[in-house]
């Protein structure tokens, strides 16, 4: 095995991507195997690193710390860091720093943590000299970089090779308030940056005309997500660019306060594919500007349109947004705000009605159900033939847990073959006998087990449930979170 040739090796490499452990083991095979798996090992670890072991992330960043400029004259021996903590004799077998797409923001900031105690005088201070210099080693050294998160108040557009960096990115999130805190202007950045794909800004507060002009700039901007913190007002200059970027947009995500765009940009997103309105702060189903909002739906067309989430938009909203798709929607993911009219029950029963008339591709749909409204779920269940995941919450305001057996029965008798996968959330309650005839009768009618995952208070799940539970486990995977 050791002498297989070199590319047959990259490809069975390539393959153990998704086991960096088993990945590892082969670099430790010999010198060949090292040079050619190490470099996939170092581009694809710790770019999250809190998904691993105190111990493991710091044996990593130690490797870093050779990389760092360590003469006398350098910033870190200046001021007295020392590192790295554990010095190889040798030094680093292989450049390391070569293979790494990007040293990320919060490796970065994470290093910073375990490397300088707070208890070390002038902690606050040497932590900003070693975040400075891990920015700089990774502009300096990281190639083909794609994705950049701008998390700092280092002023990044001055260090070396921010050029060759920012010119190539593909993608890039800001948090819009340490980006100001940082002294660089946006129209700063914009002279290198000009080539996004996808654009994330988050923090936004202000809605200010260098972040318009650096939307606008972009030259083939695709995804745009904006996250706002304010609650009032309407951002006119974001509105219109948003509107002007709108051909080439085929993904928008608006969260937190979906009233601060205005409506008129809705007619111009009709190459949409991805949509996110998230409204969790913004104004309420009973304000007035919703009524602008469906007439300017009235005359939008969202042909393309793939993926629909909301958050606390009217119903009407939602409602309209389906109607005005090209039935093509795959996925769907609503969460509806708390009843707080008397026609809730009406405009929830008008969505399902909408959903399985207009979304007959769909695949996986999440949404609340109004606990009066569980009968009209066999219209979803019959016209959506392709539907594999479903995740049903209820909104009421009751105390009583929501009727699982009715729901069980309009599933017994529409369910599509392709299901195999529910999920229900908040309180439902569920007989012993339905569900046993759920189970039987899925049986009958599909092979393959369906996983059945329950996220509500366990005391609404008895003994009972449990040894029915393990008596079909063959043919239904329960999963309680």
């Amino acid at each position: 095995m050791e002498f297989l040739v070199k590319d047959v090796l990259v490809l069975i490499f390539t393959e153990l991507l998704g086991d960096l452990d088993s990945l590892h083991s082969c670099s430790l095979v010999n010198k060949t195997w090292c040079e050619l798996a190490m470099p996939l090992l170092w581009k694809n670890s710790y770019q999250c690193p809190y998904k691993y072991k105190k111990e493991s992330r710091e044996k990593y960043y130690n490797v870093i710390a050779h990389f760092l400029p360590n003469n006398p004259e350098d910033p870190l021996p200046q001021n007295k860091i020392v590192l790295p903590l554990n010095k190889f004799p040798k030094g680093p077998m292989l450049e390391y720093m070569n293979y790494i797409a990007l040293f990320t923001p919060a490796c970065i900031e994470d290093m910073v943590k375990l490397t300088i105690n707070d208890e070390v005088e002038d902690s606050k201070y040497k932590k900003k000299i070693l975040e400075r210099e891990l920015y700089k080693l990774s502009f300096t050294k990281c190639r083909n970089v794609k994705d950049f998160h701008w998390c700092t108040k280092e002023k990044l557009t001055l260090f070396p090779n921010a050029k060759r960096i920012f010119s190539n990115l593909h993608s890039l999130k800001i948090h819009h308030e340490k980006f100001i805190n940082s002294n660089t202007s946006l129209t700063e950045l914009g002279k290198i940056c000009q080539d996004l794909r996808d654009l994330d800004v988050r923090d936004c507060q202000k809605d200010t005309l260098d972040l318009a002009l650096f939307i606008k700039i972009q030259k083939n901007l695709q995804s745009l997500c904006l996250a706002f913190d304010e609650e009032e007002g309407q951002y006119n200059l974001l509105s219109d660019v948003i509107k002007e970027k709108a051909v080439t947009l085929k993904k928008i995500s608006i969260r937190f306060n979906v009233t601060l765009i205005s409506p008129i940009v809705i007619p111009s997103l009709e190459n949409i594919q991805h949509l996110v309105l998230n409204n969790i702060c913004g104004e309420s189903y009973r304000s007035a500007k919703w009524d602008e909002w469906e007439h300017n739906l009235s005359t939008a067309s969202f042909p393309n349109l793939q993926y629909l989430e909301t958050l606390y938009l009217p119903i009407s909203i939602i409602r309209l947004i389906i109607e005005k798709s090209g039935k093509d929607i795959s996925e769907i993911n609503i969460c509806l705000c708390p009843p707080g009219s008397r026609d809730y029950k009406t405009d929830n029963k008008q969505l399902i009605k909408a959903i399985s008339i207009y979304c007959p591709k769909l695949k996986f749909l999440a949404m609340d159900i109004d606990n009066r409204n569980l009968g009209e779920m066999f219209k979803i269940f019959l016209n959506c033939t392709q539907l594999e995941k479903v995740t049903f919450s209820t909104n009421a305001n009751s105390n009583i847990p929501s009727d699982g057996d009715e729901l069980l029965k309009v599933m017994n008798q529409t369910v599509p073959t392709t299901l195999h996968e529910i999920t229900f959330r908040e309180d439902w309650i569920f007989s012993l006998e339905e569900l046993e005839l759920f189970i039987e009768d899925w049986k009958s009618k599909i092979s393959s087990p369906i996983k059945f995952t329950l996220v509500f208070d366990e005391s609404l799940w008895t003994d009972d449930h449990a040894w029915m539970a393990e008596r079909y486990m063959e043919e239904l995977q329960f999963v309680f979170i």
